[in-house]
C-alpha cells in the first residue's frame, strides 16, 4: 500500500473517531457502564455501530493511534490489532497512518 493510501485511510479512520468523541461527550456520567452504540471507525467508511460502554471506549482511546472497528474490519499493513473481543476489536495505526492518526486526534493540543 503505498503512503498517500495510507494517509487516507488514518484521515478516515480519524473522521469516525471525531464522530465517536461526540457521542461520548453527550452521555451523562451514569452511562459509563452501559452499551452505547459508537460507530466503527474503520478505513471502510461502513459507520456500522459497535456496541460497548463508554469505559471500554476510553480504553481504545489511550493513544492517538488506536481504534476501535468491528470485528474483520482491520486493515493489514496499515495497523496491527492490539486487543481482540468477540463482536470488534483495538488497532493500532503504524508508521505513515500512525503519524496522520496522532495528528488528527481530536485529544491531542496543536
Amino acid at each position: 500500500m503505498d503512503e498517500e493510501t495510507k494517509r487516507r485511510v488514518a484521515r478516515n479512520e480519524s473522521l469516525f473517531r471525531e464522530a465517536n468523541e461526540a457521542i461520548e461527550r453527550g452521555l451523562w456520567p451514569e452511562q459509563e457502564e452501559q452499551l452505547i452504540r459508537f460507530r466503527c471507525e474503520c478505513a471502510g467508511e461502513c459507520g456500522q455501530p459497535v456496541e460497548v460502554s463508554p469505559l471500554e471506549y476510553e480504553r481504545a482511546r489511550q493513544s492517538g493511534r488506536t481504534f476501535i472497528v468491528l470485528a474483520g474490519h482491520e486493515v493489514p499493513g496499515v495497523e496491527e490489532v492490539v486487543e481482540r473481543h468477540p463482536d470488534y476489536v483495538i488497532v493500532r495505526k503504524t508508521g505513515t497512518s500512525g503519524d496522520v492518526a496522532d495528528r488528527l486526534d481530536p485529544r491531542e493540543p496543536d
